[in-house]
């Protein structure tokens, strides 16, 4: 505990770059942890900052928060070209802060499993090959002011089977979906950017969407989103509010 890990080189390990285990209170800044399994690991561990670290080339993961590590900040890393995950929140990691980290080019950008009261903000998630950002049975989590653009074969931000969570102010303009919820209930999805091309209806195929809302999603809040060239699109539940998004020059809906 309260220690500061700090300019370290941790590469072509078999298994971890840096671990933190039952730890609290410490400082991760400025390590280089490429081409291990894991590159920065936390497990049961607590109030730390992990800050500004580059965690490239990793086979799973480049920041992995495990087994409730919780009150952790996690800020201004990189995390590219894993081959799983950039920043992987999982088995109840709550009240955690990610912001200004940049996830490209993994399988999935940050990723959060059954985590609650998480802040993710200001994250570049871009040309992921599938999610930017995924809620898996997560609730109670903001997600704001993202970046996820250009994530091939999904959606920017993909919500599935998770509740009371706001999205808001993200830019997701990518192939498929921009916002998608899948049998995901009580979430607020407002002022968010969701365009494919330059925004004409013929830039969207009968399969790609703006935003989606499918399976038993229920109780959603739509709202006062920028959904050029095609309405969001609910395909199944009860309750779901959609109004004023923009989805042409001169309609809402």
């Amino acid at each position: 505990n309260n220690n500061t890990v700090t300019g370290n080189t941790c590469t072509n390990n078999s298994y971890i770059g840096i671990y933190l285990g039952e730890s609290s209170n410490n400082t991760v800044t400025g390590n280089t942890c490429n081409n291990n399994s894991y590159g920065i690991l936390l497990y049961l561990s607590t109030n730390n900052t992990i800050t500004g670290n580059t965690c490239n080339n990793n086979s799973h993961i480049g920041i992995y928060l495990t087994s409730s590590s919780n009150n952790n900040t996690v800020t201004g890393n990189t995390c590219t070209n894993n081959n799983d995950i950039g920043i992987y929140l999982g088995e109840s990691s709550n009240d955690n802060v990610v912001t200004g980290n940049t996830c490209n080019n993994n399988s999935y950008g940050i990723l959060l499993y059954l985590s609650t009261n998480n802040t993710i903000t200001d994250n570049t998630c871009n040309n992921n090959s599938n999610n930017g950002i995924r809620l898996y049975l997560s609730s109670n989590n903001t997600i704001t002011g993202n970046t996820c653009n250009d994530n091939n074969n999904d959606s920017g931000i993909h919500l599935d089977s998770s509740r009371n969570n706001t999205v808001t102010g993200n830019t997701c303009n990518n192939s498929n979906y921009g916002i998608r919820l899948y049998s995901s209930s009580n979430n607020t999805v407002t002022g968010n950017t969701c365009i494919r091309g330059t925004g004409q209806t013929s830039d969207y195929a009968s399969d790609q969407y703006t935003i989606r809302l499918q399976g038993t999603s229920n109780y959603n809040l739509i709202t006062s989103n920028n959904c050029m060239g095609k309405a969001p699109v609910v395909q199944g539940g009860t309750g779901n509010t959609v109004f004023n998004n923009k989805w042409d020059a001169s309609d809402d809906i």
